[in-house]
């Protein structure tokens, strides 16, 4: 949740990158809404229920709850541009090692310039 308040603060130089931030869940719309109020965002969530958006793009760990087996969302930043091509992914083994938002600003700054 706290990731998606530093990128919320971060907004202004997304926008100025013509980037558009898309939180997406694989939860229920409720969960998605819970989320997106508890975090206080402006942007626009995605609900994928049945995860073929986020297995598309490598955001899906199956049986990866570690109690019971079932899919989880992995944490995970995937640039796509308005042809839907992926340019670049960042994913994280751990929800404690994230990528800091002004890496993935300058990381999405050398995606679109090459």
């Amino acid at each position: 949740m706290s990731e998606l308040v530093k990128l919320e603060q971060k907004k202004d130089n997304f926008d100025d990158l013509g980037v558009q931030i898309i939180p997406i869940s694989i939860s229920n719309l409720s969960g998605a809404t819970k989320a997106k109020e508890k975090s206080k965002s402006s942007f626009n969530f995605y609900c994928d229920l049945d995860s073929s958006f986020s297995t598309h793009l490598g955001l899906l760990h199956k049986s990866g709850h570690p109690f019971n087996g079932t899919d989880i969302a992995q944490i995970g930043k995937v640039l796509v541009n308005s042809k839907g091509l992926i340019l670049w992914t960042h994913f994280t083994s751990s929800s404690r090692v994230r990528l800091t938002t002004n890496s993935l600003i300058e990381k999405i700054k050398k995606s679109i310039t090459n």
